[in-house]
């Protein structure tokens, strides 16, 4: 068996991306360009091919919000994206003039997640999820409307993550539990965890979601029925949103921890496996970033094995498989 192929250099490092924490860090879906959203209330695009720029300035800068960036999702066809944040707004942005199009302010709490959905390739839903425990469905195809179309209320805490395929809605929260939502068939399921959810991740086919919680574990959880396919242990998340995700045809699960670790772990196995060109102190964990790793993701483009991370220390980081 051919081993996966994982992150071993460090291919572009944005020094000074934010100013403060970085919060939320996205691919577009050709893994060309990257969203970022911090503390100091900026979206800012990146080229995740050619790097920084000589002084470091972004492609452009996306400045509307006044507390806080949260949330972040592009759309399919790339020409608009979502942002949430603890300002209790919802934006839709234009890409290309960075002009906000829309925006929703029905929640009472900061916006932790957000998602487009619909079967449009421009994404024709925004669902968010925050603080107010309550997850909203915004119909962007109702010109002048703000409310909401639908609101899902089950959650007894706030709500950290959604995570949306199809007909299917996840959501994961601080009262420790993941709740599905199959919208067509009007069914949801509860699956208990017992510690505060703060990052979910379908797998392409919804098989299985990765569900990342506040005691330091990932699990791995059967779609079909909230069974436990497999657990990942041995890195430090007991207090911030440390976003995990698949990587490397999903045979790897990747996440980033509290110490500013960039960790990795078989998904047949469970064990950890070397991640980085230097594993920290001999192990299978890899020191990424100054601080806290906040948000992990590969690249969705096809035949590209990037990692992009986010840390609290400001910085944003590719790294490539390649020598």
């Amino acid at each position: 068996m051919v081993p996966p192929q994982l992150p071993r250099n460090e291919r572009h490092v944005f020094s000074k991306a934010h100013t403060g924490p970085i919060h939320v860090a996205r691919f577009n879906s050709f893994g060309k360009y990257i969203l970022s959203g911090g503390q100091d209330r900026l979206v800012k695009l990146w080229n995740a091919k050619t790097g920084p720029s000589p002084d470091g300035s972004p492609i452009q800068t996306y400045s509307a919000h006044s507390r806080e960036v949260l949330a972040l999702d592009i759309s399919a066809d790339n020409s608009r994206f979502v942002s949430g944040g603890s300002d209790k707004a919802v934006f839709i942005w234009d890409v290309a003039t960075g002009t906000v199009l829309r925006r929703f302010s029905a929640h009472v709490g900061k916006i932790n997640d957000v998602r487009f959905a619909g079967l449009h390739p421009d994404g024709s839903v925004v669902v968010a999820g925050g603080f107010d425990a309550a997850v909203r469905f915004y119909d962007l195809r109702a010109h002048g409307a703000w409310k909401p179309v639908m609101e899902l209320k089950e959650a007894k805490d706030a709500i950290m993550c959604i995570s949306v395929s199809g007909d299917a809605v996840c959501s994961g929260s601080v009262d420790g539990c993941v709740r599905t939502y199959d919208l067509r068939e009007g069914q949801l399921r509860t699956d208990v965890i017992d510690h505060p959810v703060v990052s979910l991740s379908l797998s392409t086919n919804n098989a299985s979601i990765l569900a990342s919680t506040l005691d330091s574990t990932h699990r791995l959880l059967d779609m079909s029925d909230g069974s436990l396919l497999q657990s990942f242990a041995g890195h430090g998340n007991t207090a911030y949103r440390c976003h995990s995700s698949f990587a490397a045809s999903e045979a790897v699960v990747i996440s980033g921890d509290e110490g500013g670790r960039l960790c990795a772990w078989d998904v047949l196995s469970g064990k950890q496996t070397p991640i980085g060109a230097v594993p920290l102190n001999g192990g299978a964990a890899h020191k990424a970033h100054a601080k806290a790793v906040l948000w992990t993701e590969e690249s969705p483009a096809q035949g590209d094995v990037d990692v992009l991370t986010a840390s609290a220390d400001g910085v944003l980081k590719v790294w490539s498989s390649q020598s």
